[in-house]
């Protein structure tokens, strides 16, 4: 009797096992992750000259079981055409060697189940640029796409929010309003 009640309890801690391993199996499944998302941003007045700039190592996560959203961005990774504005983005905007990398964690708030189709979403979060912190709200477009979560989004951020200061000798150049563009394709962890 002992013997068997030794296997039935040794059979149930493997089922239990099982269980919690398809059960963490599920929750992983719901993880996304990337290190070459794309941010874009373009600073177009009716200036001479176009400032934009792309940065392909951006570094972004998703856990759809919570609707977490994090990216995270390294400022030097960003290429502009001209090297000379690369190195005035840097040293006289950004200010880099200070504030190396900007950030935005928040929280899709109508996240569908199902999202084999395009949905358009939104995400509530704090941005993390230049040594400021600030509550923003963007729009998202999100699908799962060859099991790849590919998203994009698009949004104007203010230089003044985040304390960014534009010469008066520039200010033609450099507009207070940035167009930033994001695209990710993110795949399961």
């Amino acid at each position: 009797m002992g013997r068997t009640r030794g296997i039935k309890q040794l059979v149930m801690k493997k089922i239990i096992f099982i269980l919690l391993m398809f059960s963490f199996g599920q929750l992983m499944a719901q993880r996304y992750m990337t290190r070459n998302a794309e941010v874009y941003f373009l600073s177009d007045t009716d200036a001479l000259e176009v400032v934009e700039a792309t940065n392909n190592q951006v570094g972004a996560a998703v856990d759809l079981s919570s609707n977490n959203i994090a990216f995270q961005i390294q400022m030097r990774a960003f290429k502009f055409k001209i090297a000379l504005m690369e190195e005035h983005f840097n040293e006289n905007y950004v200010e880099s060697e200070k504030y190396p990398k900007a950030t935005f964690k928040g929280t899709f708030t109508n996240l569908p189940k199902d999202l084999s189709k395009q949905h358009e979403l939104v995400a509530d979060g704090v941005m993390d640029f230049h040594g400021v912190q600030k509550d923003i709200e963007v729009s998202v477009s999100l699908q799962i796409i060859d099991g790849e979560l590919v998203g994009t989004s698009s949004f104007i951020l203010l230089c003044s929010d985040f304390g960014i200061k534009i010469p008066k000798i520039v200010s033609d150049k450099l507009a207070n309003e940035i167009h930033v563009s994001v695209k990710a394709a993110l795949t399961k962890i």
